[in-house]
């Protein structure tokens, strides 16, 4: 709620401005953790995305956010929202705080104007919880705005943090792509090679290991930056059928020639170095890979890792059902 001093202080504080709800769990491409039903589309409309995102988010487990210190909520148009001041404030004095007797006679305007002409009215509760720094900030801001159609609130203050999450929470990275040698069919006790490469490349950094979201709310910009992990970052598990996986990979998944099985990859029952051995016959067996990437973000455009570390994202890629046999079989046995 926002606090006060002047003689209308009992009026405001009898209930007519609510503060920011609790924050709870923010969905995939949701935005901040708002429990408001308008929060994270009103945070939508204010911060503009560029880069490598999308409207859901690769993130498993996307980032609960607490909430901006204030932000704009819609209470109606010219009409229902001028009513709603003047009920208020229809009784504020010049010089009341945040504006308020603006407003009111702006709203007289708006319902004397035949007819009534279009656009939004909107209000800044303050959330309580947040910093008095971060309070203040937002008293510097109206309490309530007129949008005419096409026009946008002033910004409000938004922590940098809460823009790299809104953009960790839709940022996108594609599952990588597995290759694997021996690719239809493989055989029991005889090494199965995995890679596994990422495409289409960033649309932002031209480069399939580094991928970049750009977020912006007004003169305030962050960037978040998501690269291959610099150790472990590809591991292989079995999907389906029997087999034991083996997870000494490279950047990409095996470190012999992608696709290629090497010379030396030694006979029945060698381990490969990235990828499975498999154990019984399977008529649809099937191996997955994932891809570990680090998370940063820093103010402003990077193009290069920040200096403030997010959750890991974790991509998977699957390879199509596969028939595994025995090498008898094969061989008429």
């Amino acid at each position: 709620m926002r606090r006060w001093r002047g003689p209308l202080a009992a009026l405001v504080l009898t209930g007519t401005l609510l503060p920011l709800a609790a924050a709870g769990p923010a969905s995939a491409g949701g935005g901040v953790g708002c429990t408001f039903s308008t929060c994270s589309v009103q945070l939508s409309n204010e911060i503009t995305l560029k880069g490598d995102y999308g409207a859901a988010g690769s993130a498993q487990v996307p980032l609960n956010v607490p909430e901006p210190p204030c932000l704009w909520q819609p209470v109606g148009d010219a009409a229902s929202g001028s009513h709603y001041i003047l009920q208020q404030f229809g009784a504020a004095a010049p010089g009341t705080p945040g504006g308020v007797y603006g407003a009111a006679q702006q709203a007289r305007k708006l319902l004397a104007s035949k007819p009534v002409p279009p656009g939004t009215w909107y209000e800044l509760p303050v959330n309580p919880a947040a910093s008095q720094a971060a309070q203040r900030a937002c008293f510097t801001l109206p309490l309530f705005f007129f949008a005419a159609p096409g026009q946008a609130p002033p910004i409000p203050p938004v922590p940098p943090r809460t823009l790299a999450a809104y953009a960790y929470n839709h940022m996108t990275i594609p599952a990588p792509r597995l290759t694997i040698n021996p690719a239809a069919t493989g055989y029991v006790n005889l090494a199965s090679y995995v890679w596994g490469r990422t495409r289409p490349v960033s649309a932002t950094t031209g480069r399939p290991d580094a991928y970049e979201v750009i977020a912006t709310l007004g003169a305030q910009t962050v960037s978040v930056w998501a690269q291959v992990a610099a150790a472990g970052a590809f591991s292989v598990a079995v999907s389906s059928g029997d087999g034991a996986a083996y997870s000494n990979c490279g950047r990409d998944g095996s470190r012999f020639p992608a696709g290629q099985v090497p010379a030396s990859a030694g006979g029945a029952g060698a381990r490969p170095d990235c990828g499975v051995l498999w154990q019984a016959p399977d008529a649809t067996a099937s191996v997955s890979a994932t891809v570990r990437w680090s998370v940063t973000w820093g103010a402003g455009v990077l193009g290069g890792p920040g200096n403030n570390r997010l959750p890991a994202i974790v991509m998977t890629g699957r390879t199509p059902p596969l028939r595994v046999a025995e090498i008898q079989s094969i061989n008429g046995g």
